[in-house]
């Protein structure tokens, strides 16, 4: 079993290029002995987002198109790995942090999390092929409402609207994550393998993917989107212009 956990406390484990490229590289080379995997967070928290500090002053159409694949290449590596993969949530999954839960095959949420998709009070879109993965998760309706709604849910909201499957006692996360993929790998290596690509093709849609990316460097690259970030820093709530 391999647990896999990111550990930027200073910034609540935000997802800058460094750590998507890191991170990346690590699931590309997962060694092939390896039956399961756990995706957490240290210092009570999953992951939190974007790295805006990072991101802040990125404005340019190719930098952002390569943040962009940067991040879906992370969660397509996840999604691709022919084992269960179980993320483990403790704190805040926001953002670019429940876009990546969402790659994992399942997910458990220690019972004071807080998971959402907050990414339209950014000014931008899901970016990561999240919407295909969201609807053939929970479907179109209540993934719409999800990403249009752009709150933070708690653990037993996200579980009944289908965002986790697992609400544990805060702290625990981890250790009924790492149970569950050692449950779920002791099929045949095949089987389990191929039971991930039946999922995968379920769950990946090249035409929404592509028009998800599309429509996430437009909004990145909007007034709006400045906005939003300016507000953030500001600590104030943005004023929109469509």
């Amino acid at each position: 079993m391999l647990v896999l956990e990111l550990d930027r406390p200073e910034a609540k484990n935000a997802l800058d290029r460094a750590t998507i490229t890191a991170l990346s590289a690590i699931l590309h080379a997962v060694p092939s002995d390896v039956r399961g995997l756990v995706v957490t967070g240290g210092g009570g928290t999953f992951v939190s987002g974007g790295d805006l500090r990072e991101l802040r002053d990125v404005r340019d159409r190719e930098t952002t198109e390569r943040f962009c694949d940067f991040g879906r290449d992370m969660c397509d590596r996840l999604e691709d790995l022919p084992i269960p993969v179980v993320a483990a949530i403790e704190g805040h999954a926001l953002g670019g942090g429940a876009e990546l839960a969402c790659a994992c095959d399942t997910r458990v949420a220690g019972e004071s999390a807080k998971i959402g998709f907050v990414q339209v009070r950014m000014g931008v879109t899901t970016a990561w092929g999240t919407y295909a993965r969201l609807v053939a998760q929970v479907g179109v309706a209540v993934a719409t409402e999800l990403l249009l709604g752009a709150r933070a849910h708690s653990a037993e909201e996200a579980r009944a609207r289908g965002l986790v499957e697992h609400v544990v006692p805060s702290g625990t996360a981890r250790a009924r994550a790492v149970a569950l993929a050692e449950a779920m790998s002791r099929g045949a290596p095949l089987a389990v393998a191929y039971v991930k690509e039946l999922a995968r093709v379920a769950k990946r849609n090249e035409a929404l993917r592509a028009k998800e990316r599309e429509r996430f460097v437009e909004t990145w690259l909007s007034p709006d989107h400045a906005e939003a970030v300016a507000a953030f820093f500001e600590k104030r709530e943005p004023t929109f212009r469509g």
